[in-house]
């Protein structure tokens, strides 16, 4: 049995290939400078990332509700949903 050393050029290797869309062009400011190009679906998420990171983590109208509730003593618990809630993270919080 023969093996062979021979390494394929990275050129025509498939995973080193991109599409015209993967790929800006920049400029480069000096000899060898190191480049970053992002895909549009990539930009995508980061302008959703950011929206994301700017909106407010709470929900103001449902906190106000909750406490006009307790307050008026009409707040009512579900413990069956709580504890159903509880052992459905525990068991699949796992397999996440």
């Amino acid at each position: 049995m023969e093996i062979s050393a021979k390494i394929p050029p990275l050129e025509s290797t498939a995973y080193i290939k991109k599409s015209p869309e993967m790929v800006e062009k920049t400029s480069v400011s000096g000899p060898g400078a190191d480049r970053v190009a992002l895909s549009d679906r990539a930009r995508e998420l980061q302008a959703a990332h950011a929206a994301v990171k700017q909106m407010d983590d709470v929900d103001h109208e449902k906190v106000a509700r909750i406490k006009a509730q307790i307050q008026s003593g009409t707040y009512a618990v579900d413990a069956r949903k709580i504890a159903g809630k509880m052992l459905e993270d525990a068991l699949l919080g796992d397999l996440e």
